[in-house]
């Protein structure tokens, strides 16, 4: 098992109403931890996947003049947040 994907429980919520395809690849593994939903993934290939339906995402979000919409912008921060990795000191956890 891979590290899961840490979503802020608004942006999953968002996610889930925006982007209901890339929604379908997280709601079958996810699981709210505090004020985040995890989505646990099996294996490389199980994020290889998800990764994949970033990239349609925010492809599918680059306006005429070749920038990211709005919507695209806040998505890849919401990705951004849920695929960063944490480095553990001691007994505290910092974001890298």
């Amino acid at each position: 098992m891979v590290r899961p994907l840490k979503f802020r429980k608004k942006d999953y919520f968002w996610i889930k109403e925006k982007f209901p395809d890339f929604y379908s690849l997280l709601k079958n593994t996810a699981h709210p931890v505090g004020a985040e939903f995890y989505i646990e993934l099996a294996d490389q290939d199980a994020y290889g996947v998800i990764f994949d339906g970033t990239a349609d995402v925010l492809m599918n979000e680059v306006t005429d003049e070749g920038e990211l919409s709005k919507d695209g912008l806040r998505f890849e921060k919401a990705w951004d947040y849920a695929d960063r990795e944490e480095k553990t000191s001691g007994d505290t956890q910092k974001l890298l």
